[in-house]
């Protein structure tokens, strides 16, 4: 008997009344009806090499580019490829030199030093995109679906993945959910993160 698929981003299986099929056009991933709509305007002739890396060990999916971080940081001590900034023109002579500036496989060796356009989230983070309401599905972080604001310290943060990009606050209104925001708000004071 053949194993049952399940669908790359809801996870769903195959059963009676779910249909998962797999795209013709990629040939990698497995969609369920519902999520396919997602998927097709990236696919195909359009897909780039960072799409196989679009999805998060928490199921939400980037829908961004991820983006090579070339600029510096002063405030993190950063520089080209977000590393020390003292070690960057090792780093850029290493992706320029050993990587033939390929970035599909500079990320492989290297994937902090990547950024993703939709979030402003270190690639080197494999979990969660927290667009806030810009982004197909709702945002799925603690102040969304608790349904705050991000406060001043997160969204003023200067640090190097969020450089230039036009970030929304939130809170998503999608997210909101009245169990999900007492869970959030309990842990959160329990671990002694903001609120």
């Amino acid at each position: 008997m053949a194993p049952a698929l399940s669908c790359s981003v809801c996870k769903k299986f195959t059963s009676d009344t779910v249909s998962i099929q797999k795209c013709a056009r990629c040939h990698s991933r497995f969609y369920c009806a519902a999520d396919w709509p997602n998927h097709k305007p990236s696919c195909g002739n359009s897909m780039v090499w960072y799409d196989r890396y679009r999805k998060c060990k928490d199921g939400s999916r980037h829908e961004g580019k991820l983006e090579l971080i070339t600029w510096s940081n002063k405030k993190e001590g950063t520089g080209w490829g977000h590393c020390f900034e003292e070690e960057s023109d090792d780093l850029r002579r290493k992706f320029e030199e050993e990587y033939g500036g390929d970035e599909s496989k500079f990320y492989k060796y290297w994937p902090q030093g990547f950024r993703w356009t939709c979030c402003g989230t270190d690639a080197g983070m494999k979990w969660g995109c927290d667009h806030h309401g810009t982004g197909s599905k709702p945002c799925t972080c603690d102040f969304c679906r608790m349904g705050k604001p991000l406060p001043d310290s997160i969204f003023n943060d200067k640090n190097a993945s969020r450089h230039g990009l036009k970030l929304p606050r939130g809170p998503d209104r999608r997210s909101f959910h009245a169990g999900l925001a007492t869970m959030a708000a309990s842990s959160r004071t329990m671990m002694g993160l903001e609120m």
